[in-house]
């Protein structure tokens, strides 16, 4: 019966012409990984400060859906944070040793929401709170006694200024950690939000899972779980698949042209510190055709051409230079710069930097100080293209004879056209 009632609920919220369902999608407030390594703290940086933004960013273009901006919920979190931190704080340290009485924590939910909730999240909202200090009160207990233990037979034990480090420490965790806090910070009035979202996520090695749990704020019921995990190399696959995930769990259901710009990747977004898109340094096309097979598009509908004409178009407008592999062969070339992007075939660069100077014969070529710059331009067909890489690193004196000699596999190929501008 309930699940009936948050499809009912849900339909409703989507059928609304005049208002978009707001969503207030929060940042990661858990994460688990190896603090030990280096590489998955800094991955687990970057995934807190920009995944959540990316995926908001993404999805703006669906207008039946409104993210509420994250910098937005930050601050309100924040706050809802600090007050709920407080008061707990306050009744836990009068009532260590007895329970405190369920109207006093209604009365927290209360002042906290800012009265803005019914009876039915009241209540609810009461119950969570209840089940947190319990627990937070058994941790504070447990850490008291462990801490006697270890200090057996030394002076001054246990102190009241202890007791307040603990209920300090226990607290804060506690809350900040919690799905509590977001979905207070979801019924302030400042949002009064439709659905929250919050989520974690977690790094093992190479790998990396994340999960995204929905909440219907009408009844504060949990709408399910969207997962995803892949490769930390894939995270750009990740973050596409979640996003999918989300508006299907969320009831909405896309055409395929929604679709195809769900697949697509903003090139403003590319990080010039660690030569990245998205957080992945190589987007190969087999990637495509498995979000293409998972969102259940039209067999027809030709994606491959959509994705990599727009992000070709990206590449060219950031002056991005990347890597560039074709099916049926195992080497990377380089492509120096974008020089054009059509329907069905884009034109590079591969060869652009008086390559001459580096095979060392340029005094034998050219007189004077002026040296004219070489350019290969080359038509490419999008469906010949198997990976993209982003690689910044300095090139040797064998990438430019490789790079010489692509131009004896393009002409040899006959699916690509060249031309000596």
């Amino acid at each position: 019966m309930k699940k009936t009632l948050n499809i009912i609920l849900l339909y409703s919220f989507i059928c609304l012409g005049f208002s978009a369902t707001k969503i207030s999608l929060f940042n990661f407030n858990d994460a688990a990984f190896d603090k030990a390594d280096k590489n998955a703290s800094v991955l687990s940086n970057k995934i807190s400060d920009n995944f959540i933004d990316l995926m908001k960013h993404d999805m703006t273009f669906f207008d039946k859906a409104n993210f509420i901006e994250t910098k937005k919920l930050n601050k309100e979190l924040i706050k809802v944070r600090k007050l709920l931190l407080a008061q707990l704080k306050k009744e836990l340290e009068a009532s260590i040793v007895d329970v405190i009485p369920r109207n006093k924590i209604k009365k927290i939910v209360n002042n906290v929401a800012e009265g803005n909730l019914n009876e039915l999240q009241l209540e609810s909202l009461t119950d969570s709170l209840i089940v947190l200090v319990s627990s937070s009160t058994k941790t504070i207990a447990k850490d008291m006694l462990l801490s006697n233990s270890k200090n057996m037979g030394k002076t001054g034990e246990i102190t009241i200024a202890d007791l307040n480090s603990f209920i300090e420490n226990i607290t804060h965790k506690s809350i900040w950690k919690s799905t509590f806090s977001s979905l207070m910070t979801s019924l302030r009035n400042d949002f009064n939000s439709d659905i929250a979202v919050t989520g974690r996520y977690n790094i093992d090695g190479n790998n990396l899972k994340i999960e995204l749990y929905p909440y219907n704020l009408d009844d504060l019921e949990m709408l399910g779980v969207v997962s995803s995990e892949g490769t930390i190399d894939n995270i750009n696959v990740i973050i596409k698949d979640l996003e999918f995930k989300l508006l299907s769990k969320l009831g909405f259901l896309l055409e395929d042209d929604q679709k195809a710009k769900l697949c697509l990747y903003d090139v403003d977004e590319f990080s010039k510190s660690d030569y990245s898109l998205y957080f992945s340094k190589i987007f190969l096309t087999e990637d495509i055709k498995e979000l293409k097979y998972r969102m259940q598009f039209n067999d027809a509908f030709n994606l491959i051409s959509e994705y990599y004409k727009v992000l070709a178009k990206g590449l060219m407008e950031n002056k991005i230079r990347y890597n560039i592999k074709f099916y049926g062969d195992d080497s990377m070339y380089n492509v120096y710069s974008t020089e054009a992007v059509n329907d069905s075939t884009f034109f590079v660069n591969v060869l652009n930097d008086n390559w001459t100077n580096k095979v060392g014969v340029s005094q034998n070529l050219h007189s004077g100080n002026m040296k004219p710059d070489s350019k290969v331009v080359v038509e490419i067909d999008y469906n010949v293209v198997q990976a993209i890489q982003f690689d910044k690193g300095a090139e040797s004196f064998m990438d430019t004879v490789v790079q010489i000699s692509i131009y004896s596999l393009i002409v040899a190929s006959g699916f690509l056209l060249a031309q000596f501008l």
